[in-house]
């Protein structure tokens, strides 16, 4: 028997992540005995170390894997950096469920029905930016507190409407909700969006072997390509950035864009090749979008 020490961040969403992917290890590797680190109240390490799933939380909680405090880290894969500190390694991506935004509102409008100067939350500058391209108009705050109350806000007529991650409101089975789904043609999604992450220490091949039986490959191929476009571009999932890949047999598209955070600009642009060229496709998207003005996007965000 091997003995794994699973964790994750202390907030509601992240326990459901850890508890999706206790689930999927143990069905797939029944040999794995599985324990969850400071899974009482009060018990995890990282209460005081920032908002959960930012990434100087992130850098705690992926330095914990390193430090030996437990064996195996679940992180949605939108909040992870595209290149992993030394020492760690993926063990595993978990098959994909809806990657794009949703829209919630408080009248159940679609997005170009919500009233002038609507109040959105996003809680994200990738998703302000492209949501101001679309419609200048609106007027876009910052919520704190979950997904949950962040929903509840919204059904009390606090906020016009919400743009979160479709995964976030499935895995809170709070779909009922949803108004609409937004395409890329919208709001290109954050790279990894809708799979989670096991991380691992490099060196832990017993682990390493049982973690992945969970990992799918095709959501493996689709992100790796993203995390390249990121890397690439030389930025990280907190700038006005979006990248969204899809794998339909052997053939990998690759959709990008880079936008200003007042949304006066949008560069955008898709790329198509074989499966299994996932870096090099990321690498050619990147190169597309810089060429096509992204290069200038940059600058003025002080970012390349």
């Amino acid at each position: 028997m091997t003995r794994c020490r699973l964790a994750s961040d202390i907030d509601f969403l992240s326990k459901l992540e850890l508890e999706e992917v206790s689930r999927e290890l143990r069905g797939c590797s029944p040999k794995l005995v599985i324990e969850h680190a400071g899974s009482e109240e009060g018990e995890s390490p990282f209460n005081g170390d920032g908002l959960p799933n930012s990434p100087s939380r992130v850098a705690r909680l992926m330095s914990g894997i390193l430090e030996e405090e437990y064996d195996a880290l679940v992180l949605n894969a939108a909040y992870l950096p595209s290149r992993l500190p030394a020492g760690l390694t993926i063990g595993a991506i978990t098959n994909r469920l809806t990657p794009f935004d949703v829209l919630i509102s408080s009248n159940d409008c679609l997005l170009d029905e919500l009233p002038e100067n609507a109040t959105v939350v996003a809680n994200d500058v990738r998703r302000e930016a492209q949501l101001l391209y679309y419609r200048s108009d609106f007027k876009m705050v910052r919520s704190k507190g979950s997904v949950d109350s962040i929903i509840q806000k919204v059904k009390s007529a606090k906020l016009d409407a919400a743009v979160l991650a479709a995964s976030d409101v499935e895995r809170l089975h709070k779909q009922d909700h949803v108004v609409e789904f937004l395409t890329c043609s919208i709001c290109v999604p954050a790279a990894g969006q809708g799979s989670l992450a096991v991380l691992l220490r490099s060196d832990e091949e017993q682990i390493k072997k049982c973690v992945r039986s969970i990992n799918h490959p095709a959501s493996y191929g689709e992100i790796i390509a993203e995390w390249a476009f990121l890397d690439h571009l030389g930025v990280s999932n907190n700038t006005p950035v979006g990248v969204l890949g899809s794998i339909e047999g052997k053939t990998l598209e690759l959709e990008g864009m880079v936008a200003l955070p007042d949304g006066h600009e949008r560069i955008h642009s898709v790329v198509k090749g074989a499966v299994g060229h996932e870096v090099e496709l990321g690498q050619r998207l990147a190169t597309e979008i810089l060429e096509a003005g992204g290069r200038d996007l940059l600058q003025e965000l002080n970012l390349h």
